[in-house]
């Protein structure tokens, strides 16, 4: 199954002292139904529960199953926007780069400079324009 191209849009890489520089992302909005349907979709590592129960120690490995099955649908659930790729030159050093810090984006999203290592805020409007 091949995933739809993604179009960049603009976005900002934003330094603490408020400095920002222009970057290009790759963002996937997510719908409800689909954060629900991928939520319920993790939930399924709870059906691995009663085949981990013949594993000795019993409980633990139960409870580790259903756990990880429940956080990881908060995660999937949670997950508004999906980062794919972050393209940018740091406003601290100038340095530019290819983020690695993909995935669920948090609500501020930060990554990390590789060359100077500050932190840098990510902000990319939902329309895609650079206000």
């Amino acid at each position: 199954m091949t995933q739809p191209a993604v179009p960049e849009v603009p976005a900002r890489l934003v330094f603490a002292g408020g400095e920002w520089t222009e970057a290009h992302a790759r963002v996937i909005e997510r719908t409800p139904g689909w954060r629900r349907s991928s939520a319920l979709t993790q939930l399924g590592l709870w059906l691995l529960a009663p085949v981990v129960f013949w594993i000795p120690p019993h409980v633990p490995w139960v409870l580790l199953v259903l756990g990880l099955g429940a956080v990881r649908a908060l995660n999937r659930f949670r997950e508004h926007r999906t980062l794919v790729s972050l393209r940018g030159a740091c406003p601290k050093c100038g340095t530019g780069q290819e983020f690695g810090e993909t995935g669920r984006m948090k609500q501020p999203h930060t990554v990390h400079c590789a060359s100077c290592r500050w932190e840098l805020r990510v902000d990319v409007p939902l329309s895609g324009a650079v206000t």
